[in-house]
């Protein structure tokens, strides 16, 4: 046996973060901030509960605390993790063309992703408030589908248009 013991294995696992680290730390952040998102809704639809008996109020006012909330931390933690992409070395300036290339990507990928994400969280939460499930528990289940709908659609876009790289621009 030449090599460590499971050297190979640990040799593929950083060959495979090093080539999709951007991809990775893309995910990271929107899960985090998907987190934060679900538990702000959640909250929203309880307090729904006790003060709203209009599954359309309901529905809405959850998507849209949802979305404000998973945007303000997805926009920070992205800034915190790729500013060094867009950032010159040595003069710690910004370099604009590089970040206008980021921004416009991300932007197109993002707005699918909210399309996707909010659109359908939306009318499965207002089916299931209609079948008469608890809006917590409808808010939950329209979550998690809504979430594996749009992280699929994100994943795919941000791979085919390049965003961290400029190997082909779309744009």
């Amino acid at each position: 046996m030449k090599g460590k013991p499971g050297s190979k294995i640990t040799n593929y696992l950083t060959k495979f973060y090093m080539k999709y680290t951007s991809t990775i730390s893309l995910n990271k952040n929107l899960l985090l901030s998907g987190s934060v998102g679900f538990i702000v809704s959640l909250i929203v639809a309880y307090v729904c509960t006790k003060y709203s008996i209009d599954e359309f109020a309901t529905s809405t006012l959850t998507v849209i605390s949802g979305f404000i909330s998973s945007k303000v931390i997805f926009v920070i933690l992205f800034h915190l993790d790729n500013k060094a992409i867009y950032t010159k070395k040595l003069t710690g300036k910004l370099n604009i063309g590089i970040l206008k290339q980021i921004v416009t990507k991300m932007i197109f990928a993002d707005s699918i992703f909210d399309i996707i994400n909010n659109v359908s969280k939306f009318f499965i939460l207002l089916e299931l408030l209609r079948i008469e499930y608890q809006p917590v528990q409808a808010a939950i289940i329209a979550s998690i589908i809504a979430s594996c709908f749009s992280y699929l659609a994100i994943n795919l876009i941000v791979r085919r248009i390049h965003v961290f790289s400029s190997r082909k621009k779309i744009f």
